[in-house]
Order: structure tokens, then sequence, then C-alpha cells
């Protein structure tokens, strides 16, 4: 028995919406960051707390945690990913992976450079970081590469238990990664939300993208067998 085919990313009316709302989201909390206002004002509470309460277990854990997820990890992924469904022939879905996974690198550096604000105190940093603080670099690339990847990829396994579980593993991996880096004293919290929300804006443009005519065609997977 065949079933109609599922489709993997919402419809263009649903992601203009979402987008909206993100993109007043960052807006506001960009803001907040550049007049210390508003959600900034956690930030050196919530930074102290963490800083406060490092320990020999939970210090290596963050290190091995963001090493997972800086831009080589992130790039040696999106890589495999597209190479994965050249192979199969899937040549929209491995533009699509790159595409998204390449314009989170020049977002970052750009708004980075447009907001210009610091990291936390140097004493207070359990890794070197030289560049900008806003975003977070490793909070944008993760929920991008990562997120784009488990769009693309768990719509095609059959079980739901499997979709369901490598979805909260993928969430949970790039919830980790943010929180590392508050950890390690290199990001404050803002800096991390607004790599999250500003990766999840661009998802939905690219996804917005993908829905156009030319590509309608491959936002779904082939028929089920039950």
């Amino acid at each position: 028995m065949t079933s109609k085919p599922r489709r993997t990313v919402p419809t263009v009316p649903t992601l203009a919406a979402l987008g909206v709302l993100l993109a007043a989201f960052v807006t506001v909390l960009t803001r907040n960051v550049l007049d210390s206002t508003g959600l900034a004002t956690m930030d050196a509470e919530v930074s102290g707390w963490a800083v406060e309460n490092r320990n020999g277990v939970l210090t290596p854990a963050a290190h091995m945690v963001s090493n997972c997820g800086d831009t080589l990890s992130m790039t040696i992924l999106a890589t495999l990913v597209c190479v994965a469904l050249l192979s199969v022939r899937d040549r929209r879905r491995a533009a699509l992976v790159a595409v998204t996974a390449l314009g989170a690198g020049l977002i970052i550096v750009i708004a980075k450079r447009l907001v210009g604000r610091e990291r936390p105190p140097v004493t207070d940093r359990l890794a070197v970081e030289n560049s900008l603080s806003y975003p977070s670099g490793h909070s944008t690339g993760t929920f991008v590469v990562v997120g784009i990847v488990a769009i693309v990829l768990i719509p095609m396994l059959r079980r739901a238990i499997v979709r369901v579980g490598a979805a909260l593993v993928a969430l949970l991996f790039v919830a980790a990664v943010g929180a590392s880096r508050v950890y390690l004293g290199v990001h404050w919290p803002t800096d991390v939300l607004a790599g999250w929300s500003i990766g999840a804006l661009w998802i939905l443009l690219c996804l917005a993208v993908f829905r156009y005519p030319a590509w309608r065609h491959v936002a779904t997977v082939g028929p089920r067998r039950e």
C-alpha cells in the first residue's frame, strides 16, 4: 500500500510568517545588545553564574562539544552530506545544503563587523578567541548546518521513532554547543541567542527559495511502502 508523498518543508506563506517573527526578534535583540538594555541585561549574570559553576567534569566536556561545533567540523559535515547526495544524483538538495552552509559563514562575518561587540573578559575565558562576539559563530554555524542536514535527511528515514530520535539528537547538539560557548566564557548568552535566531532566519530564506516552482518537485520524497 502506498501513501501520499510527505512534504519535507512548510509552505512559503508559513515560512514567510516565521521569517517575519524571527527578523523582528533579531532586530530587537540586536538593539538590546547595542544599547545594553532588555535581554542583554541578563548577560553578565548568566555568564557569571556559568563561570562560578565550572568543574572538572563539565570543562573538558564543554571543550569537546565546542570543538565538535567549530567551522572545520561543520564544513566536513556539510561536505560529506553534499557528496552523499551527489552520489545518488540529488543535485538540488546538495545545492541547498551547500548554499545554506556557505551563506551562514558569510552572514557571521558581516554581522560580527556590523555590531562590533567585544567578547567577555579575557580573565573569564577558557579558550582563545580573537574575533568579535556577536553573533556566536559556533551557534550560527551549528544551527544552520545541523539544521539543514536534519531537514534534508530526516524525512528520508522510514521509522517515525528514528526520525524523532534523530531530530532530538540534532536539537540537543545545537543547544549543547551554544551552552558550551557561554560556559567557556567566550560568548555572552545573547550572542548565542542571536546565532540561533539568525541561523533559523537564514534556513527559512533558503527553504523559501527551495520551494519555488523550479525546485518544487524535490520538496517531497517518494511513496513509502507499508
